[in-house]
């Protein structure tokens, strides 16, 4: 079933259908806004042309890409990678919200009220990157609204050579062969430093998790990139307290993880203990021998 009744031109805005999209402010900049049928997009100009095929053809971004991804990533749902429609720069990664914790149930739907998690991420994105966070480039965020509900979309450049901190804790490379201990004790530093700066910048985030951190290497380099901005408060206020209440919540994410994830008693594979990980987040003063 479609997200929203595809047309077969740009559509008409109705009187509700452009309630989101608003007035032009600083946050999208660089943003064309675009309505086809009920659907509310904010597009740069090299996603223009895609994004109102792609809703025309498919009712969403994420349905057009799901038919023509080049791979295929996992995160709440299939999360689609597409080769760049003008045939130059990176891939472009489709992302679906969805409702997770108590409200899983309730999948990609979202109750209507204030502004939509798609555009409040393209907001935010905006304020980090005047902070000096390196965010993923969005290149359009759309929304689809069907009475008192709605379910959005988000459309990223793909960061290369990269993994979340979920897969760098517990996954395997792209070789296949598990994460070493000492790229997983760097990962953790790397998420230590990114937590350090956050609440140095006054940024907040909610749902900060191990799946919602990307360990990037470029070149000799390592960093840790936050996703999932919609879960943002950037306030500007500095509070030393909020790391360690960052630190924490992302420490009972990776215990979490590693209730759930399976592998066999006796084997280490180079798995951090909680003592070490809470040392590495720099929840703990005390040395792990």
């Amino acid at each position: 079933m479609s997200d929203t009744k595809p047309s077969s031109g740009a559509g008409h805005a109705s009187r509700r259908a452009g309630q989101y999209l608003g007035s032009e402010g600083p946050s999208s900049k660089g943003f064309k806004r675009i309505t086809v049928g009920k659907a509310q997009i904010l597009a740069r100009v090299e996603a223009t042309s895609w994004s109102r095929q792609a809703v025309e053809a498919y009712g969403s971004l994420y349905r057009a890409a799901l038919d023509s991804a080049s791979q295929t990533l996992h995160g709440r749902g299939p999360v689609p990678v597409l080769t760049n429609p003008d045939g130059v720069g990176p891939p472009w990664v489709v992302r679906r919200y969805y409702r997770g914790g108590l409200m899983r149930a309730f999948g990609d739907r979202f109750l209507r009220g204030g502004r939509p998690r798609s555009f409040i991420e393209v907001e935010n994105s905006a304020k980090m990157v005047e902070l000096g966070f390196t965010t993923p480039r969005i290149v359009a965020a759309a929304v689809y609204p069907t009475g008192v509900l709605y379910r959005a979309d988000l459309v990223t450049e793909f960061v290369p050579n990269a993994r979340t901190l979920a897969d760098v804790l517990f996954g395997n490379d792209e070789s296949g062969a598990e994460t070493d201990r000492d790229e997983r004790r760097e990962a953790l530093f790397c998420a230590r430093h990114l937590i350090a700066r956050l609440s140095k910048a006054g940024v907040r985030h909610r749902d900060l998790n191990a799946r919602n951190v990307l360990i990037a290497r470029e070149a000799q380099q390592v960093h840790a990139i936050l996703l999932d901005l919609d879960g943002c408060r950037v306030e500007g206020r500095s509070n030393p307290a909020d790391a360690g209440r960052l630190g924490r919540r992302l420490a009972r994410s990776i215990r979490k993880l590693d209730r759930t994830h399976e592998r066999s008693h006796d084997d280490d594979g180079g798995h951090l203990t909680n003592d070490e990980i809470d040392h590495l987040l720099g929840l703990s003063r005390r040395p792990v021998l």
